[in-house]
């Protein structure tokens, strides 16, 4: 199996990161901080060989993609596989609210998440072998996405930090 180089980043902030409001799968709206930090972003990876630019398709992982892929001139390609965690009737809520062994059955269990992360990455293995790549993605899905790859079990990734907006993780696959 050919190697795949991912950096993955977070989307840029938005209107709704700055009130600690759980987006989910709300598209999201950048704030003017999250549109300058995706500028930033794509400054600091201009200089870096990218193949495809691969992002949720949540219009605030879409619009970071986009700075990026437009100075290597490519097309950012979404898909729902990097969606963030659909939390369901806490979307709106504060992170605060969630408990995370006890989630009602509207929100997307942390075993679901995990195992998304690996269809995610399945699809990176199966569509870009042997390429260098970007991933735009979320909060608790790029805990998963890292928890997986680090052969952890689901619910380590509650524990693990999250991603700061547009900061990259280096990763081999």
């Amino acid at each position: 199996m050919e190697r795949i180089d991912l950096l993955l980043t977070r989307h840029g902030e938005t209107l709704e990161n700055r009130r600690h409001v759980l987006q989910g799968q709300l598209p999201g709206t950048l704030s003017p901080l999250g549109l300058s930090q995706a500028e930033r972003l794509a400054e600091r990876l201009a200089g870096e060989s990218l193949d495809a630019v691969v992002c949720s398709d949540l219009a605030r992982s879409y619009d970071t993609a986009c700075a990026v892929a437009r100075l290597h001139g490519l097309e950012p390609q979404p898909t729902p596989l990097l969606r963030e965690m659909d939390w369901g009737i806490y979307t709106g809520e504060t992170l605060e609210d969630v408990d995370w062994y006890h989630l009602p059955p509207s929100v997307e269990s942390v075993e679901e998440l995990y195992r998304r992360a690996a269809c995610f990455i399945d699809y990176l293995r199966g569509t870009f072998p042997g390429k260098r790549l970007l991933a735009v993605g979320h909060g608790a899905f790029n805990r998963a996405i890292l928890a997986y790859l680090g052969g952890k079990q689901p619910f380590d990734m509650v524990e693990m930090p999250i991603m700061e907006n547009t900061s990259i993780e280096r990763l081999e696959i």
